[in-house]
């Protein structure tokens, strides 16, 4: 078993000291898109919502990074790493549900279709490996089974300048920012400006009710009101990316009385928690967030742990069984999204039922993406499972593909049945 360990006695690695130090990030979009321009001040109503929904996706694109080290986790083992991201996971989704409520009073619908955005076409659904254009200090988010890579990388996420010391040694990309917590500050100084959005520019339609999400900490807010569209951006920003710097020295474990689940497991920043994992320790309860962990073991064994590899659509797994699974993966998963846009946007989903006349009936696609989430973990468990022929120490990573037109549902669709008549 493969643990943080020295003399019998756990310790953090000598390179996990470091909060949020980032390994090897580069930039990889070329210097003529990336400057050291200060980042602008949203201008106007019409980028303000152009930004809302590029934070519904920027929420959304952390999401199948941690489900990838989550779903690899073998049975039985890892229990405390296992209950950490999962409880990140569900506040993601929470957090993009808050992201969707202060768009949808101000009038518009969250969309999967590319956003412009100061003269960019941005989409909010990421192809992995994937590096923001709107926050280039976060550097690629890559899909990885449980590692110390991979929780290098979640810390890198959550810390608030990313693993930097200062963000002005951050790149900024060129209409975008170098952190999260500057574009959630330009969001907020949007949102409290009346010259960019008026008190009657918040209309309460369309929200995602408090009694309609559940299992993480942290209420759903219904945003009917500039002051409640500015409480909804506060809880993401609190709760994870974007956190202030100046929380870095506050205590490790603040947490307030909705951040309390009834078994008694506290919800403090995203940050602090993956922290955790990287060094083996708990923070104390006098600990800032700043310091090393020093508390009780945080024991990770990443031997038992799936030897997932990720490989590109499109990649070395061409066929058979093996490639059709991961192609029937990625149109699930596609599957999923539209459900939760849907789902945010007010909109009901028309599904198969033979006794209405029209053989048609409309549900609220919200249920029908809690189906879709357990589903989708099946079928990663699966692939995980699942030895790569051409590397059979690996097995086969989930792609987490958003197929965006019809025709790229099709050929996935197509591509999946050939494979698997390959294989009869």
């Amino acid at each position: 078993m493969r643990q943080h360990a020295d003399a019998g006695h756990l310790q953090p690695d000598a390179h996990h000291d470091r909060p949020g130090t980032p390994h090897g990030r580069q930039d990889r979009r070329g210097a003529e898109q990336v400057t050291t321009r200060t980042p602008e001040p949203i201008k106007d109503l019409t980028e303000l919502k152009a930004a809302l929904q590029l934070a519904v996706g920027l929420e959304l694109s952390t999401i199948p990074v941690y489900l990838t080290a989550l779903y690899s986790i073998k049975d039985g083992t890892n229990t405390d790493a296992a209950q950490t991201i999962r409880s990140v996971v569900m506040e993601e989704m929470l957090h993009m549900a808050l992201a969707a409520n202060v768009l949808n009073s101000l009038g518009e619908r969250p969309s999967v279709r590319p956003v412009t955005f100061r003269g960019n076409q941005v989409s909010p659904v990421p192809v992995y490996p994937y590096t923001s254009p709107l926050v280039s200090g976060i550097g690629e988010l890559a899909l990885r089974p449980l590692s110390t890579e991979a929780v290098d990388s979640f810390v890198r996420i959550e810390h608030p300048y990313h693993g930097e010391t200062d963000p002005a040694k951050i790149k900024c990309p060129k209409g975008g920012y170098p952190t999260i917590g500057m574009f959630y500050d330009a969001i907020k100084a949007a949102l409290e400006s009346t010259k960019i959005c008026k008190d009657s520019d918040f209309t309460g339609a369309r929200q995602v009710k408090a009694t309609e999400y559940y299992g993480g900490a942290g209420e759903l807010i219904e945003v009917t009101d500039r002051k409640t569209a500015l409480a909804a951006i506060n809880k993401i920003v609190d709760q994870g990316e974007g956190l202030p710097i100046e929380r870095m020295k506050q205590q490790a474990k603040t947490v307030t009385d909705e951040d309390k689940l009834g078994y008694g497991w506290q919800m403090y920043s995203h940050y602090a928690r993956f922290r955790e994992l990287q060094t083996g320790r708990r923070f104390r309860s006098t600990q800032t967030a700043g310091e090393t962990p020093a508390g009780s073991l945080l024991l990770v064994d990443y031997d038992a742990v799936q030897p997932a590899q990720f490989v590109k659509l499109n990649g070395d797994i061409t066929g058979g069984p093996e490639g059709a699974a991961l192609n029937e993966f990625d149109l699930a998963y596609t599957r999923l999204v539209d459900d939760v846009y849907l789902a945010f946007s007010g909109a009901e989903k028309k599904v198969e039922n033979k006794l209405e006349p029209s053989g048609k009936q409309s549900k609220d696609p919200l249920p029908l993406a809690v189906h879709g989430m357990y589903a989708l973990k099946n079928r990663a468990v699966a692939l995980m499972r699942t030895p790569i022929p051409s590397s059979p120490k690996h097995t086969l990573c989930p792609r987490f593909h958003y197929a965006a037109t019809e025709d790229d549902r099709k050929k996935l669709r197509d591509t999946a049945q050939q494979m698997r008549g390959q294989s009869r």
